[in-house]
């Protein structure tokens, strides 16, 4: 496990580059703000590549940082007493973790780490709420933002309590795989490669389920094994197993297929 980010304040300041507005501007928590607001947040972050398996943030440690995947992926994960592995998301490029204990100043509810070498942006905490209490317009944005994620928590807790297995490994593979097209084109890779058991502890499922339902899944022509994880073969056939019990809600469809409004 590696170390995590808060050594020596990111001791890392020599590997660490400029942030510029532009960088910002790309994630949608940021999207909305002001040229001004956005210089000044620069002007304090800072970005860096960050190894596999570093921890940027330890599950019930206090937060600092909002993390924005600028190339590579994160994961957000918590390990159970014994030892059970739970994955709540993996984040691409725009993405932001750490949003919720910015915004209540309280721990983190995940330990945060790199999935893949990636280029992450650090954003000091203080500087984020510092702007949204200055700007009511900014701190509405963010919220906005905040809630559509929290929309989709409340429709995956739905999906665990009703859904077939088969619907929810598809819906699985689809959220995990979010990004701007997603349901339009065929042929895409996941984030990262996507393991049988990344998607057992998605979803809360035993190894023996999840084997069988990617092979129905793969069966169909709507996702490939490859060397190194799944492929998304035929967006619509993996959709049409989504949802064969009931429409995506256009929630769900804007939140996986438009990461520019997460």
């Amino acid at each position: 496990m590696g170390a995590s980010v808060d050594r020596d304040d990111q001791d890392a300041a020599a590997q660490a580059g400029r942030v510029t507005p532009a960088d910002l501007r790309r994630a949608p928590i940021l999207a909305h703000w002001p040229e001004p607001a956005l210089e000044r947040l620069a002007a304090v972050s800072t970005v860096r590549w960050c190894e596999p398996g570093e921890v940027l943030a330890r599950l019930w440690e206090p937060s600092r940082w909002l993390f924005i995947v600028s190339e590579g992926c994160l994961e957000l994960t918590r390990m159970s007493a014994d030892g059970q592995r739970y994955l709540s998301d993996l984040l691409s490029p725009p993405q932001a973790a750490g949003l919720i204990p910015m915004i209540d100043g309280r721990e983190t509810l995940f330990e945060t780490s790199v999935r893949q070498r990636s280029r992450v942006i650090f954003c000091p905490n203080a500087a984020v709420v510092a702007e949204m209490e200055a700007d009511g317009a900014v701190a509405m944005g963010v919220m906005r933002v905040i809630s559509l994620r929290n929309r989709m928590e409340h429709d995956r807790a739905v999906m665990n309590a009703l859904d077939p297995v088969l619907v929810r490994a598809a819906k699985a593979i689809i959220y995990l795989a979010r990004r701007p097209g997603l349901l339009e084109r065929g042929d895409q890779p996941l984030p990262a490669p996507v393991t049988y058991e990344d998607i057992a502890d998605f979803l809360g499922l035993s190894m023996s389920a999840v084997v069988r339902v990617v092979k129905e899944l793969i069966a169909t022509g709507a996702i490939e094994k490859r060397y190194r994880g799944l492929h998304i073969l035929d967006s619509a056939r993996l959709l049409a197993a989504g949802q064969s019990r009931a429409p995506l809600n256009p929630i769900a469809r804007q939140y996986v297929s438009e990461t520019r409004k997460l």
